[in-house]
């Protein structure tokens, strides 16, 4: 028993020790060798004490901690502990070493000139091509061989590369920009997620070889390339970009707008292929090929196309977990096994930490394990509370039709689902986005039934673009309808009151929302489940000993709780009125932007910076988060020193939310 957990999910304990490694080594940047050797002798100090202290004859306590620490034995025993201090260490090794690589590489070059291949199509900006490239060497070095950077070739040069091409270049190395004001973006640390070391913009460029990298590789960048020339052959612009964002991932070609959209309405994810896209996917290939080869052939072509898929959309975090997790589903049923949830879920999260660990900072690889592990641990429990919710009225329950009824209990199960996956991602959205889209349960039910049809529908017409154009154009009009359906549901976004800001949580706040509802989500599934052990009845029997506790000490309790009230008012009466007048200067480029806290706690804003660059917003980008970082909300006054562009700018609708406080001049309320 005591064995159990290591010997049934190694892979689990692993990632938890992998992950703890190349936290410390991102976050506090030293070895983590250091914590463990004091760790280590306090508890052979600690063993040997316990071990010489004369026992004692303890009474039997319902409400005993000891009782319950000693759980932890069973869970945490000495091979799972030696499990993650070996995999921490490792993990760890591997962060500071890339770190120092990416420091080195930013000290050693500046000028630059050398040979490359590059891997990836072109993105096209607004005055430069960029690719993706593999140094073989540069500066006549091999130092940095296989070193990922970003090739910036200005328009004028009129060079046209390809996947594959082995290029020598020379130009000038660009670092990139770390984080300008506090708690702000970071694009040093967003490159490294992509694996990317910094920028080269390009003086000059010439063509070695064509065809000079990996075969497979190349011929599914040809696949991605006509794929979307296809699908603009067929489609309308609005409908191709749409098309390829949520078959692709590719969302460079979707309006700044319909993407605001998505995020308002909580269906970002959509444009983010994972679980769901794998799912319907799968189901498409058996349904096609299910009786023509046979169920196990029909598998083995589905982790085929699944791999392939992983490459055409680049090895997207989300998609690589969920096509990881269907592969090793897939191959558990090949080779005449049971497939593990948990062990699932970590095999895929190792593959991609392995493949970089830098990806544990990826929204994307946080939201889709964080929405899958919601889904798997609390859903079966949301059901089974909704399902208990039924219409009392015999009346009224007698002139519904069964169809009707089955029909909310569908709803019902993707209320579940939808409820689960949001409970476990919604601090990390708001920590990032800021963000809380009030519509999202019916969007969610409007979205999950829709988007089924637009992946079938959409691949089919793919794969028709391939055999005749003229086909997939017609089956196409389904598809622009079924966009069109969509898009009417991303509009919810701008209906009243579709959208609530947030201030950014702390990650105190954070983790003491994951152990309220993961303690909640236990005590529920207790007293909704009619099969438990010892355990679960021991806890079940202290919960009802503290209800009583509490009926019995009501008013010792009531006198308790208004004391802490009293407190917690005073201390923040106190802090008001110590509170000093905060002046925040904003780096926003080329442009001034200043933020005032009054010890009233009133919100100021001075100018909103601005930019003529239509790749990059400054309201968007850096001012609304930096003052929802502060916590607030809303702005109370705004003052407009002059309107230069580099004041006020485009950007600036993105601070204006709600009308003008009247009789009021040069000064606005805003809400942020």
């Amino acid at each position: 028993m005591k064995e159990g957990i290591f010997i049934k999910r190694p892979i689990l304990v692993a990632v938890i020790g992998y992950i703890i490694g190349i936290i410390v080594g991102l976050y506090l940047k030293i070895s983590i060798v250091r914590f463990y050797i004091p760790i280590i002798v306090i508890y052979l100090i600690a063993k040997k004490i316990i071990k010489n202290r004369p026992k004692k004859i303890s009474k039997l306590k319902l409400l005993s901690l000891k009782r319950y620490v000693r759980y932890l034995k069973i869970f945490i025993n000495s091979k799972v502990i030696l499990c993650i201090i070996i995999f921490s260490i490792i993990s760890n090794s591997i962060i500071i070493f890339q770190n120092k690589k990416y420091e080195n590489l930013y000290k050693d070059v500046e000028n630059v000139s050398g040979e490359a291949i590059v891997i990836s199509n072109k993105k096209e900006k607004e005055y430069e091509d960029v690719y993706k490239i593999k140094i073989i060497k540069i500066n006549k070095s091999s130092k940095y061989t296989n070193t990922n950077l970003y090739l910036k070739v200005p328009k004028k040069q009129r060079v046209e590369l390809k996947y594959g091409n082995k290029i020598s270049f020379k130009g000038s190395f660009l670092e990139p920009t770390t984080s300008r004001n506090e708690k702000g973006f970071d694009y040093k640390e967003y490159l490294k997620t992509k694996g990317i070391y910094g920028s080269i913009k390009a003086e000059e460029i010439k063509v070695k070889k064509e065809n000079a990298y990996n075969p497979f590789l190349q011929y599914i960048s040809k696949i991605s390339i006509k794929i979307e020339e296809n699908m603009k052959k067929v489609m309308d612009k609005k409908t191709s970009a749409l098309m390829d964002g949520i078959l692709l991932g590719n969302k460079e070609y979707i309006e700044e707008e319909i993407i605001e959209g998505f995020r308002i309405t909580n269906l970002s994810h959509i444009l983010a292929v994972s679980g769901m896209h794998i799912v319907y996917i799968i189901l498409g290939i058996e349904i096609i090929f299910g009786k023509i080869i046979g169920k196990r052939k029909t598998r083995i072509l589905t982790i085929i196309i699944l791999s392939v898929y992983i490459g055409i959309t680049g090895f997207s975090a989300s998609l690589a977990r969920a096509s990881i997790m269907a592969i090793i589903s897939l191959g558990a049923y090949l080779f005449y096994r049971k497939n593990d949830i948990s062990t699932s879920i970590s095999i895929s999260l190792f593959i991609i930490l392995i493949y970089n660990p830098f990806l544990i900072m990826d929204i994307g690889l946080q939201l889709s394990y964080l929405g899958t592990i919601g889904i798997i641990l609390f859903n079966k429990n949301i059901y089974k509370i909704l399902k208990n919710i039924k219409i009392k009225n015999k009346k009224l329950k007698y002139k519904i039709n069964r169809k009707i009824i089955s029909i909310i209990d569908k709803i019902k199960e993707i209320l579940a689902v939808t409820l689960s996956a949001t409970i476990a991602i919604f601090p990390i959205m708001i920590y990032h986005f800021n963000l809380l889209g009030t519509y999202f349960f019916i969007t969610n039910i409007f979205a999950s039934i829709i988007i089924g049809p637009i992946v079938i529908v959409g691949t089919i017409t793919v794969i028709l673009s391939f055999i005749s154009l003229p086909l997939a154009k017609l089956l196409s009009y389904i598809s622009k309808f079924l966009i069109w359906f969509l898009l009417q549901i991303i509009k919810t976004g701008e209906l009243p009151f579709a959208k609530i800001y947030l201030p950014t949580p702390d990650i105190i706040v954070i983790i003491l929302y994951y152990i309220f509802i993961f303690i909640m989500n236990y005590i529920v599934k207790i007293y909704l489940d009619k099969n438990l052990n010892i355990t679960d009845f021991r806890i079940k029997n202290n919960i009802a000993l503290i209800k009583y506790k509490i009926i019995q000490n009501k008013m010792k309790i009531r006198k308790l709780v208004v004391i802490i009230f009293i407190f917690i008012f005073l201390t923040a009466f106190l802090k008001a009125k110590t509170q000093n007048l905060e002046i925040h200067f904003l780096d926003v480029g080329q442009g001034d932007s200043t933020f005032i806290i009054t010890p009233s706690k009133k919100t100021i804003l001075i100018d909103g910076g601005g930019s003529s660059s239509k790749e990059f917003d400054v309201g968007k980008s850096t001012v609304v988060p930096y003052i929802l970082d502060k916590g607030f909300t809303k702005i109370d006054y705004i003052f407009i020193s002059h309107f230069d562009q580099d004041h006020i700018g485009r950007n600036f609708k993105y601070i204006r939310r709600i009308k003008s406080r009247k009789n009021c001049n040069n000064k606005t309320d805003r809400r942020v």
